[in-house]
């Protein structure tokens, strides 16, 4: 029954059939050939899925992200970088990377980064002279920090699914969103003084305070969510109310920039994204069940640890699962149907679920911007008007530091573990 459950799945994505309704499809054909279950139950199995307290901060982070866009937030950010890092050789490709993780402190999305934030990059670096596909694919790069640097969508989602704490998934990502911060920034340097990118302006200190002026209320945004979950104030999912009532202080009393009319269609939007999202989960957590009633995680981990029971093998071999996975399938449903499956198998061998959980994280976001169906390259190339096959030959120098990176946190767990023990406890 899995081999045929597979088989149809395949099948509906090379139809083109959106993998939300292509899981919902054989779910529902499951229960069907299976006639001992009521089809009620696979009814019952959508709306299981999206009861969650967790995952209620989907929509409020997103809300945040699109009113900061709409308040022009990110022009303020965008400037703030360019005045810090901007003079370097390859400075507006540096600014990129900065940016968006500034941005990513308000957002926690890959798409909402690269859509809203990377509009404004792309344009700029394409004005000062940096080649399409060279912006097209630092944009889909440098926006994979918005997942792994707090607050993050898929952390929420993996940490609903798994019944990992979010608040230390959140501080898990610090540090590994400085470090692929570091690695882009020297991925650019590299790529910049080959090909003779241009500087920007001069360093000025006087620019540098004005354009800090500026973005400040912007800047501040993640200090407060953060720090208000390290300290206790609110749950993650409280931060995300926070969010969305600071970033309409902001717009409406600050920047002066956000009217009323603005907000429906902000709201409409979100709406929309939120829509499409818990479908993917209601969906997802269907499917998840029939391969769960199929004894396929037990199938999986006696497999798996036939192979080996050393962690770090199994940890190498479940992010090899993502990365193939990522390739093909959205990660909210990678996240869903796998994750829970997986669990067992972590524990059991003596994984850490908070480096678990992070390093799953930026493994499925890697799949993001990988072809042929990673969404972000969707987004940046209808946004750069480059093909697939030109951002596929350009995008991997910039996938090779992401697996660097994703190496890196995978044989070195402290840089995820050691930051959440020192301000959360063990």
């Amino acid at each position: 029954m899995l081999t045929l459950l597979f088989i149809a799945l395949i099948v509906l994505f090379f139809l083109g059939v959106p993998v939300a309704f292509s899981l919902g499809i054989v779910s529902v054909a499951y229960f069907i050939i299976q006639d001992t279950l009521p089809l009620t139950t696979v009814a019952q199995r959508f709306v299981l899925g999206t009861e969650s307290y967790s995952l209620m901060a989907i929509p409020l982070y997103m809300l945040a992200g699109v009113i900061m866009n709409s308040a022009g937030i990110t022009d303020r950010i965008f400037g703030f970088a360019k005045a810090l890092i901007g003079h370097f050789t390859g400075g507006l490709a540096h600014v990129n990377v900065l940016a968006s993780l500034i941005f990513s402190g308000m957002s926690g999305s890959e798409l909402a980064d690269a859509s809203g934030l990377g509009t404004v990059e792309i344009k700029a670096m394409e004005d000062a002279g940096y080649d399409k596909e060279f912006a097209a694919v630092i944009t889909a790069g440098s926006a994979t920090i918005g997942p792994i640097f707090p607050p993050s969508i898929p952390m929420v989602i993996i940490g609903s699914v798994a019944g990992i704490s979010i608040g230390k998934l959140f501080v898990g990502g610090v540090l590994p969103g400085l470090i692929l911060t570091i690695y882009l920034l020297l991925l650019n340097f590299l790529i910049s003084k080959k090909r003779k990118y241009p500087k920007g302006n001069n360093f000025s200190i006087s620019r540098l305070f004005q354009t800090f002026k500026s973005a400040f209320a912007a800047l501040l945004a993640p200090i407060i969510i953060l720090g208000g979950i390290l300290s206790g104030l609110f749950t993650p999912t409280e931060a995300g109310v926070v969010a969305v009532v600071y970033s309409l202080f902001v717009g409406f009393f600050i920047y002066r920039s956000l009217k009323v009319r603005d907000l429906f269609p902000v709201m409409v939007n979100v709406s929309k994204e939120t829509a499409k999202i818990m479908y993917i989960v209601a969906a997802a957590y269907a499917f998840a069940w029939v391969l769960a009633r199929e004894e396929l995680g037990v199938i999986a981990t006696e497999s798996i640890t036939a192979i080996s029971t050393n962690p770090m093998v199994i940890l190498t071999l479940i992010v090899g699962l993502f990365l193939f996975a990522g390739c093909f399938i959205n990660p909210t449903a990678n996240i869903i149907i796998f994750v829970p499956m997986l669990m067992p198998l972590v524990e059991s061998v003596g994984l850490n679920p908070i480096h678990f959980g992070v390093v799953s994280t930026l493994a499925l976001m890697i799949g993001l911007i990988t072809p042929p169906l990673g969404l972000c390259m969707f987004i940046i190339c209808g946004i750069t008007k480059i093909s697939v096959i030109q951002f596929t030959r350009a995008v991997i120098p910039v996938l090779v530091a992401l697996v660097l990176v994703l190496v890196t946190i995978m044989y070195v767990p402290a840089l995820i573990t050691w930051l959440p023990e020192v301000l959360l406890g063990p």
